[in-house]
This record gives C-alpha cells, structure tokens and sequence, in this order.
C-alpha cells in the first residue's frame, strides 16, 4: 500500500507556516527518506495521461537489512587492496592502471539508443545541435576490440524518459527505443533493460557478470553524466573495478561530460584511495589505450 504521512501537533494554532509545524514536518521527513531507502517493490501507474510508474512502497524488515549489511561487510573484506593481475594492462590518467583479461573483465556499454543518439529521438530531439555523437566512433571501436579479445559484453537500454518510464517499450521493436544500428547486441551478448538512471539497480546485470566471472568493467556509453556516471556508483557499491572510457562517453554538453569524468576519476587519484584501483569512483583511459592493451591478449 501507499505509504501516507499525516502530521498532527495540538500546538500548531498558528498554521502551517509554524516554526513547531515546520521542525516536525522536517523530522518526519528525515524518517521517510531513511524507510524509503528500504522500500523496493513497484508497480505500473494507472489512470496516468502519461506512461510511466510510481512506487509501492513495501518494507523489508530490519533483520533483512542488518542480513544484507552484514553480507555487504563480507564482500568488502574479501576484496584485495590490489586487483588481480590481468592479461594487460590498460594506461590510465595520473599515471595509473588498469589490468584487464579476458575471463575476468567486461565491457559495459551503456544507453547507445537512437532515441538519444538521433536528433529525432525522444531526447535527441531536445538536443539537436549537442556533441551527444562524440562517443559513437569510440563505442565501436572497443567493440570491436573486445569481441576480438573474447571478452564478456553487455549493452544496457534505458525506458527511463526523465520523469516517465515507459516500460510499454520494452520487448518491442521501437526504432527508438532499440540500440544504434552500429552498436547492436551479438548472441550471446548481455543486454539489460533498465528503468533506473544506473544499469544495476532495476536489471539483472551484476547476476549476469557474476556469473561469467567478471570482476572489473570497461565501461562507456550515454549520457556520461547521468546514466555512466550512475552505473559507475552502483557497479563500485558491488565491489566491481571501474574504468571508465573518456572518448568513447558522450553527454548533450561537453561541459556536463567533463564535470562527471572530473567527478568520477579525481576521488580515485587522491591520497588514502590510490590503492583503491578502480573503486573510487574509477579509473580514466582511452579508446586507443585500450586498444593497445587488448591487442597483447591472444583471442579466444
């Protein structure tokens, strides 16, 4: 059921505009959003004039989340201070690095759809004189690349339209909707359908790398500064290694994509987080410098 808040204070005489009423709205409020983060489950908006969905909100008790903190406790333990050694080692900025292999890294290539892409789309069309193509040479490249080096792949599809998720999309052959032409899924290729910004929290992803065994992400894609900048948090939040790659992202403004490859890389370059590799919020490299490295991985 719908979760409903009603405030009630005796004292409140004066209004809504009360100082008490305003201190107890705001405590009520800090108390919602700490069980919201608890609440999971969700179901489709009716009698809305335009798709989308809106939260059930349905608790998880206390021992639930003390359970999964304690296995979220386990699983930072568990990861070394120092990656495992890959098969190469991919150039990063400040001097660093990033191993990579073939049976333990993915490329994860985020949003590449027409309706973003194209200055027709159902974004795109807002955008029409953006650097939002930038990215696409870059993005076929290391596909390219990476399906010469064997390694896992998966691509991710956003339904999430600002405020409106259509999920009425999924399953269909929307023009808009599907992956650029040049950017199309193989069989045997992971392909998410997602309505969160981040390609993890609403799709099985991290059960689908996990069990082909990847532990480290290449990761590109759109927009930098809103869906790659939200799957790069929530793939380190699962303890996966990040890197992502600069020239092979795009965003609508290259000041938006600068900003989120400045907010993801500098956390990582600074003292106390350096060992961290990729965890912070992850590493920064290029097309070519991938490229470089994959070409000394014999293909599978």
């Amino acid at each position: 059921s719908r979760l409903r808040i009603k405030l009630r204070c005796a004292r409140c005489a004066s209004g809504p505009q009360s100082s008490h009423l305003r201190s107890r709205y705001s405590a009520a409020m800090e108390r919602v959003s700490v069980l919201a983060r608890h609440f999971v489950t969700e179901t489709s908006a009716a009698g809305s004039d335009l798709p989308g969905r809106q939260l059930t909100l349905t608790p998880v008790s206390s021992a639930q989340v003390i359970k999964n903190s304690k296995e979220a406790g386990i699983k930072a333990r568990s990861i070394p201070s120092q990656p495992t050694t890959g098969q190469a080692s991919v150039a990063c900025w400040g001097e660093r690095s990033f191993p990579v292999s073939q049976s333990d890294t993915a490329l994860v290539i985020i949003d590449m759809q027409t309706d973003f892409l194209s200055p027709e789309g159902r974004v795109g069309q807002h955008y029409k004189d953006s650097p939002i193509l930038d990215g696409l040479p870059g993005v076929e490249r290391l596909l390219a690349a990476c399906r010469k080096a064997g390694m896992t792949i998966a691509h991710s599809r956003s339904h999430r339209y600002g405020a409106n998720v259509m999920d009425e999309l999924v399953g269909t052959k929307d023009e808009g909707y599907e992956l650029y032409p040049s950017c199309r899924a193989r069989p045997g290729e992971i392909v998410v359908d997602k309505w969160t910004f981040g390609a993890f929290a609403s799709t099985p992803l991290e059960a689908e790398l996990r069990a082909r065994g990847v532990e480290r992400i290449l990761l590109c894609g759109v927009l930098t500064n809103v869906c790659v900048f939200a799957t790069a948090s929530q793939a380190v939040d699962r303890f996966f290694r990040v890197c992502v790659i600069e020239d092979a992202s795009a965003a609508f403004q290259r000041d938006w994509h600068d900003m989120a490859i400045k907010l993801i890389s500098e956390p990582q370059r600074k003292r106390g987080h350096q060992a961290q590799v990729g965890l912070y919020f992850g590493e920064i490299s290029t097309v070519a410098e991938v490229e470089k490295a994959l070409s000394s991985i014999p293909p599978k």
